[in-house]
């Protein structure tokens, strides 16, 4: 709040000193809105454009436009007088404000000093309101250098490596589990044609025991027909030893 306190009155002392601002007040006041985006990110050696856009009402003449940096509690006007289209000190560039409601400030060649807060200002000369002269809320620069872009690189290569590793994995898991599902099928197909191992184990089981009951009841039968004969035997000899003995 200081600082913007400090700033707003910087900017009406240097208003005051270009005979842009005069008292009194109009029936209808020339009101002045100023939006800039709070932050951008720049590259050093490189070139960046600060957006600042203005709406006005009640305002008949041709605004002009200062440009601040505050860097270390230091304020520094970046125009002279007042912004224009044209380069000043060599890499501030104002864009065109009679085509529309925007004092974007360019700076070419952009340096480590470069890094701070700027603030745009809009005024319009004519008017005697003090609504016709506002300021935005400022926009951070913030400077990269090619550290910053190597390690934004490395991370960016890390992400797509690592996702790619991902999309491999899941498409192996994918893999193996359709062929165990198709394996499982054709295991579950297979089972309905062909009687599985315990009831051919049972029917084994069913035939042996079958084969050893036939067997032993034709065992029996065997030693029950000889014995039959060797008793039918011994009562023939017997009866030959009774004839003999008459």
């Amino acid at each position: 709040m200081e600082l913007m306190r400090r700033l707003t009155e910087v900017f009406f002392l240097y208003l005051q000193a270009s005979n842009w601002y005069t008292g009194g007040f109009a029936s209808k006041d020339c009101t002045v809105t100023v939006n800039q985006e709070p932050f951008i990110e720049g590259h050093l050696t490189k070139n960046v454009t600060i957006n600042c856009t203005f709406t006005h009402a009640y305002c008949h003449s041709t605004p002009k436009v200062l440009w601040f940096k505050i860097n270390t509690n230091q304020t520094t006007n970046l125009c002279s007088g007042a912004c224009s289209s044209k380069s000043s000190n060599g890499r501030f560039t104002l864009s065109d404000t009679s085509s529309g409601d925007n004092a974007a400030l360019r700076i070419q060649q952009l340096t480590q000093a470069d890094n701070g807060m700027y603030y745009c200002g809009v005024a319009f000369q004519k008017s005697p309101s003090i609504k016709s002269k506002q300021m935005g809320n400022g926009t951070m620069l913030v400077l990269k250098g090619p550290t910053d872009i190597g390690s934004d690189l490395l991370l960016q290569s890390t992400l797509i490596m690592i996702l790619t590793l991902y999309t491999i994995c899941i498409t192996i898991l994918l893999v193996q589990t359709i062929r165990l599902m198709r394996q499982a099928n054709s295991n579950h197909n297979h089972s309905r044609n062909d009687p599985n191992e315990e009831q051919k184990s049972r029917a084994f089981k069913d035939l042996a025991l079958e084969f050893n009951k036939k067997y032993r009841n034709k065992k029996h039968a065997t030693e029950v027909n000889e014995e039959k004969q060797e008793t039918q035997l011994q009562g023939a000899q017997h009866d030959d030893s009774i004839y003999q003995n008459a």
